[in-house]
């Protein structure tokens, strides 16, 4: 382990899966065996552009918001990045997908700091907050909603964690095998008890993708995590960063979880990617 960034402690889970994603895993249990007899119904699509920048417009960006360039902080504004991804429920077989349309909004809050949220459905949405260091930029917080369709009745799941020291997420100065520690820790509405996240985020290189036509560069970085307590399951995550504003470029991720229920053990599983589109906001 190369200690750059050191063991940082990374995020707090009171739910990206710091882009920690993390995010899909808790999903709902509470209420689930009622339903085990029932097929689920496919009742999500994808966000469009448009209702995606109504939700900008609810938000109340800081007073600074406008004050200026800031390093690793990208334009505030509605993004488009297709992909396409499937989130399943064991029991009962429920099955959403995401995409193709999937807008992620910056918002600029206090401090240089930022938000994004990625909308991969209508069913399900997942937030990051990040900070830009005179180092790059750290994962400090975020939130996690999802919807499951029953039939006969909709269980939602909210969740959301916060950081006790913050988790580098870019640092431009890595080197390919750099690798430190995150660990998370929170609770979500769908679980009992606390649920620990930990694992390595290590730098796997530079690479170039085509955005909008034109060639990126982008700092490729992975996260693997493991879940414990509350949870168990396991999370592989590869985010792309662009290396100046900071914003990521491209998400590819697998997650499965395993939750208690009244019937025995639910597994909820998740396979998706995204891309974007532009370096410029759509909206």
């Amino acid at each position: 382990m190369n200690g750059k960034g050191g063991d940082s402690g990374g995020p707090r889970w009171t739910r990206r899966l710091g882009f920690g994603v993390l995010a899909a895993g808790l999903v709902v249990v509470v209420a689930i065996g009622a339903f085990l007899f029932l097929l689920s119904r496919v009742s999500s699509r994808s966000v469009t552009l448009d209702e995606a920048a109504e939700q900008l417009g609810e938000q109340e960006p800081s007073a600074e918001a406008d004050a200026g360039k800031v390093p690793f902080r990208p334009e505030e504004g509605v993004y488009s990045y297709r992909g396409e991804g499937t989130e399943r429920l064991d029991k009962p077989p429920t099955n959403q997908e995401q995409g193709p349309q999937i807008p992620g909004t910056v918002t600029h809050l206090e401090d240089g700091c930022w938000s994004l949220r990625v909308d991969y459905n209508t069913n399900h949405w997942q937030s990051w907050e990040y900070c830009p260091t005179v180092q790059g930029l750290n994962e400090m917080r975020g939130e996690f909603f999802q919807r499951l369709d029953l039939v006969v009745a909709e269980v939602d799941t909210s969740s959301n964690y916060e950081c006790d020291q913050p988790a580098p997420a870019l640092d431009p100065e890595s080197r390919p095998g750099d690798q430190w520690r995150h660990e998370c820790s929170g609770t979500s509405s769908g679980t009992d008890g606390e649920v620990i996240s930990a694992g390595p985020y290590s730098f796997e290189g530079v690479a170039t993708l085509v955005i909008g036509g034109e060639q990126v560069e982008a700092l490729h970085y992975r996260r693997l995590r493991n879940l414990s307590e509350g949870q168990t399951g396991t999370e592989d995550t590869e985010i792309w960063f662009h290396p100046e504003s900071g914003l990521p470029l491209r998400n590819k991720r697998d997650i499965e979880v395993r939750s208690g229920s009244l019937v025995g053990a639910v597994t909820y599983s998740e396979q998706g990617s995204f891309e974007l589109t532009s370096l410029i906001p759509a909206r």
